[in-house]
């Protein structure tokens, strides 16, 4: 049984990651790589950012089981509602803030820094929790250790690559431009993982007794 302290920062964590993908989406400056697809998914068709980051991250949930089968925990299966409340924070937080002013670029770049720092804060608080993993990333490590034995690291790049070329592919086809993948993204790319060790790190001391 996981302490209730752990828990709140579990859930913390995932209004803060809900909040800097958010902020990311209002400065229109590109997304983290995760959030690409949805991010143009959305953008296709009438359907929120928060909608398509629970298909798209359900979908990788599913092929979670496909790979375990039977090795399959039935506690990962938390997963789940982690993935809604996620994605409801996402569609709300875009609701809550989309008055925030971004007619200047300075105002763009304000918030896509805020909603890195953010982002990594959320991620950083889940690291700390260590309570479950979202579906990508959790789809990653088994990847990673099951199918292709190779570092989690290198294999999370190229997962992020994977992810921002189907989003770059798919914006290309229907909107016949690029939308989501900007400078933001490369920020997010390089500080998002950075903040989120860090916070976990200087923030561990809310778990002593």
């Amino acid at each position: 049984m996981f302490p209730i302290k752990r828990i709140l920062i579990f859930i913390a964590g995932l209004y803060c990651m809900g909040l800097g993908v958010a902020l990311s989406v209002i400065a229109a400056l590109g997304t983290s790589p995760i959030s690409c697809f949805p991010y143009v998914v959305s953008e296709i068709a009438p359907v929120s950012v928060g909608t398509v980051t629970f298909i798209m991250n359900f979908i990788f949930l599913l092929a979670q089981i496909a790979i375990l089968k039977k090795d399959f925990k039935p506690w990962q299966i938390l997963q789940l509602p982690a993935l809604l409340v996620f994605s409801a924070c996402i569609d709300m937080n875009i609701a809550l803030f989309s008055w925030l002013p971004t007619d200047l670029y300075l105002m763009q770049i304000i918030w896509m820094i805020l909603g890195c720092l953010i982002l990594g804060t959320g991620i950083g608080l889940l690291l700390l929790a260590d309570y479950v993993m979202m579906p990508a990333d959790y789809l990653v490590r088994i990847l990673a250790s099951v199918v292709l034995k190779k570092d989690f690291g290198k294999v999370k790049v190229s997962f992020d690559i994977t992810l921002v070329c189907i989003a770059a592919v798919t914006s290309l086809i229907f909107l016949h431009e690029i939308v989501g993948i900007r400078e933001g993204s490369l920020i997010a790319a390089l500080t998002v993982g950075i903040i989120a060790r860090t916070v976990a790190s200087k923030l561990s001391f809310l778990l002593s007794d």
